[in-house]
């Protein structure tokens, strides 16, 4: 019986993905210090999860996917941390604890962002089970996912979006590379491993990764500060152009349910209306309603 099997199987995950996470670092400074905080926070791993179910749908052991989890895993922590400075989007909160910054400092974050970089890549160039020839592939999908012109071009234009009039089609494409790139990485790259990827598994990755931006951005103008672990209202009080400001709650609603139904036609076609995916995708879609 696989962890996908059993019962409350997403806890299962989030503690193999955990365990992973704190065996990456055995000697003690402050920047490894800092990264182990940052990296212990707790999340709910959604990234790992979502590569340990595509890869199940596309049965890839587990082993096989566990360098890839917790890369995405590190990637997205050190994009939170540097999310958190005060040159982004000066956050004091995360997931119910002090952001990085404000529990080390300014310079300490920025350097740990860094090395959490070159780690996640690290860690699948070090992979024994993923064969060589596939890990250069899908090296060169992440580093394209979160580089210059994918996620960091995202968190560029949302600063620039500050002083702008933007429309809903540039909003889409900054929370397209900003959030949903590196969720669709979650989704295609275990579909390219398996020597599987198509329109299915692109439209699904495509919708959940542009959606759960607009679905965040819906929670921040509803949502307590308890609920949430981070403070709220920022978008409102910082001048960010989220969907919900420019379009508004019922258009970006509109929109959630768009993708929401092109992810659940695209797992119905793909014959996995059975599968675990499905319903904890269809959760993702549910964390605002």
């Amino acid at each position: 019986m696989t962890i996908l099997n059993e019962h409350n199987f997403e806890a299962k995950l989030q503690d193999r993905v955990n365990r992973k996470l704190n065996s990456l670092i055995s000697s003690s400074n402050q920047i490894n210090e800092s990264i182990i905080y940052a990296l212990s926070n707790p999340g709910k791993r959604v990234r790992p999860t979502l590569i340990y179910l595509v890869g199940d749908a596309l049965n890839i052991a587990m082993e096989s996917l566990d360098a890839l989890a917790v890369a995405t895993e590190v990637v997205h922590t050190y994009s939170l941390v540097h999310d958190d400075l005060p040159c982004m989007d000066d956050d004091d909160l995360r997931r119910g604890k002090p952001t990085l910054h404000k529990k080390y400092s300014e310079s300490t974050a920025v350097l740990a962002g860094d090395a959490m970089q070159s780690m996640a890549i690290q860690v699948i160039l070090e992979d024994k089970i993923i064969p060589d020839d596939v890990k250069v592939q899908l090296i060169k999908f992440f580093v394209e996912t979160i580089g210059h012109e994918g996620m960091i071009q995202g968190q560029a234009l949302d600063i620039q979006f500050e002083d702008q009039e933007v429309s809903k089609d540039q909003i889409i494409h900054m929370n397209h590379l900003k959030t949903g790139l590196l969720l669709e990485f979650c989704i295609l790259a275990p579909a390219q491993m398996a020597d599987k990827r198509n329109k299915h598994w692109e439209n699904i990755a495509n919708s959940v990764g542009v959606s759960f931006q607009l679905i965040d951005d819906l929670l921040d103008l509803e949502e307590s500060e308890e609920n949430l672990g981070k403070a709220t209202n920022k978008d409102l009080g910082k001048n960010k152009k989220s969907a919900p400001l420019v379009i508004g709650t019922t258009e970006t609603l509109i929109e959630i349910k768009k993708y929401e139904a092109i992810t659940m036609e695209s797992i119905m076609k793909l014959g996995l209306n059975n599968h675990p995916i499905s319903n904890y995708l269809k959760d993702l879609f549910s964390r605002r309603k």
